[in-house]
């Protein structure tokens, strides 16, 4: 077989696994469809709405004077309902504006600033603004791409991630919340609790930019795989992730809810208690490496975190001040120097044990 006939074979195999379709609606009916819950917003992965009162006029603006606006783009589950994926600035907007914005609600019944075509948009709020003028914006057109329910995920995912390249694309754990929701095992929830864990926010110190990007999430998800990594390392890492935070929700991959939450809050606990900022910082900057191979090397030397504290306090400050780890360096995610780096913290945790 020709590599032009293979080619088109996987491209047809590939389009046949994604179902989507798009239709024009308007904002008025998006509103109805929000309000009767047809339409929802899950804050866990999706941003906060951040847009500035100005960025809020210009979109509004932009509306009424009938300015093409970018589509939004919504999955639909087996039910029919509809998640929005990418375009929540744009809908919380108009949702706030309106005041039926029900996370967020203090964002409700926004006042217009300054407009930069209409500088007499400065003060207007939806009861302000002229009846005609509330019609426009309702009767205003929007672009839906949806992706339908019976597409298979790892299709989903590629697409999600492809379309999210505007100013703030989704990072890549947003997608994944998106993508494993609802499953057998609801991983989700137990990353986004862990993610409000004081102890956990103080040691990491994430950025409001990288919390919101769910930083912290993906932390513990990096944590939770690597744990479960036996000898064949990952080459990429993303990849990974995906794949095990897949077969954990399906249930291919045996997984305590409780148990393992309850050990990765004692070890934060424990963690932040003797260490503070300092657990993952050798240099200051948090080192990422240093998290995934205490990760790795950890619960592969201690199955009781409680009763060994002081073991793995030594084994940890081992690793941050071992010459033969930091010379393998950190600057690449080469499968060599992961396998190097790895192996090289669980000879020192097994040493502590």
């Amino acid at each position: 077989m020709s590599n032009n006939k293979i080619i088109e074979e996987k491209i047809s195999k590939k389009r046949n696994t994604l179902k989507t379709d798009r239709l024009d609606m308007s904002f008025g009916e998006l509103m109805n469809v929000y309000e009767d819950a047809d339409l929802f917003i899950t804050p866990e992965y999706q941003r906060v709405f951040r847009w500035s009162d100005f960025q809020q006029t210009r979109f509004i603006e932009s509306v009424l004077l009938g300015i093409p606006i970018p589509p939004i783009f919504v999955a639909e589950d087996e039910n029919g309902k509809w998640e929005l994926v990418d375009g929540l600035q744009r809908i919380s907007t108009i949702f706030s504006f309106f005041g039926i914005l029900k996370h967020n609600k203090d964002k409700n019944n926004s006042t217009l600033t300054e407009g930069e075509m209409v500088k007499e948009l400065k003060g207007t709020t939806i009861e302000t603004l002229p009846l005609k003028l509330k019609t426009t914006i309702k009767r205003s057109v929007c672009r839906i791409e949806i992706v339908r329910w019976d597409s298979q995920e790892d299709v989903r995912y590629e697409l999600f991630n492809r379309l999210n390249t505007g100013a703030s694309p989704l990072s890549e754990q947003e997608i994944r919340n998106c993508i494993f929701r609802a499953y057998k095992v609801d991983l989700n929830q137990i990353l986004r609790e862990i993610a409000k864990d004081q102890n956990f926010i103080e040691i990491i110190g994430a950025s409001e930019s990288k919390t919101e990007q769910m930083f912290l999430e993906e932390l513990a998800l990096r944590y939770y795989a690597f744990k479960g990594c036996g000898e064949d390392f990952p080459s990429n890492i993303p990849h990974f992730l995906t794949e095990y935070m897949r077969n954990v929700s399906k249930g291919d991959v045996p997984f305590d809810l409780k148990t393992e939450k309850e050990d990765f809050l004692l070890l934060m606990k424990l963690l932040n208690a003797k260490f503070g900022k300092n657990a993952f910082r050798p240099n200051s900057k948090f080192a990422l490496y240093i998290f995934d191979s205490i990760a790795y090397a950890l619960p592969k030397s201690f199955k009781d975190i409680n009763k060994n504290q002081d073991n793995i306090y030594n084994a940890i400050d081992r690793l941050l001040t071992d010459k033969e780890y930091a010379d393998i360096g950190a600057n690449t995610y080469s499968n060599t120097r992961l396998k190097s780096r790895m192996n090289r913290a669980l000879e020192i945790f097994k040493e502590n044990a």
